[in-house]
């Protein structure tokens, strides 16, 4: 197949075996794609912490009869979320854009269109979202290196 008569499914499958190989490398802000929007990120990932810590919270006011138990325990599961639940849910949406994002051409051109996606080369070409064309970055840097799909 020649990259002229390749559509934007094979040049997605291109990406994802050159991204597999590690000719290209993938930057995700996760802060920037936790957007509404964005088919990688989910409120339910961040919902499980908020419940976890709200409960927490009140086990330790209902066990001691302390609002200031209480509120420390809340204090804690806060600092617990933004030292290892925000990381968490970083990694799950990295996971989520190499496992699903990468496989499904609807999924990637959406994300595409917020801000917070860079393709890398080696040689250090860098093509970010959405202000770049991920195809034409497919066809120059990963197809003209004579790599098929």
């Amino acid at each position: 197949m020649t990259p002229a008569t390749m559509n934007e499914n094979d040049l997605l499958r291109a990406l994802r075996a050159a991204i597999g190989d590690g000719r290209i490398g993938v930057r995700l802000d996760c802060k920037r794609l936790l957007h509404t929007d964005s088919p990688i990120a989910m409120q339910a990932d961040h919902n499980r912490w908020i419940y976890g810590v709200v409960a927490f919270a009140a086990w330790a006011w209902a066990l001691s009869s302390d609002p200031m138990r209480g509120l420390v325990a809340l204090v804690l599961g806060i600092i617990f979320y933004f030292g290892y639940g925000r990381e968490w849910v970083y990694r799950r949406m990295r996971a989520r854009f190499h496992d699903a994002t990468l496989r499904d051409t609807g999924a990637f051109k959406k994300l595409w269109h917020l801000r917070g996606v860079t393709l890398c080369d080696a040689g250090g070409n860098a093509c970010a979202s959405p202000d770049q064309d991920w195809r034409r970055f497919v066809l120059d840097r990963v197809l003209a290196e004579g790599a098929e799909p």
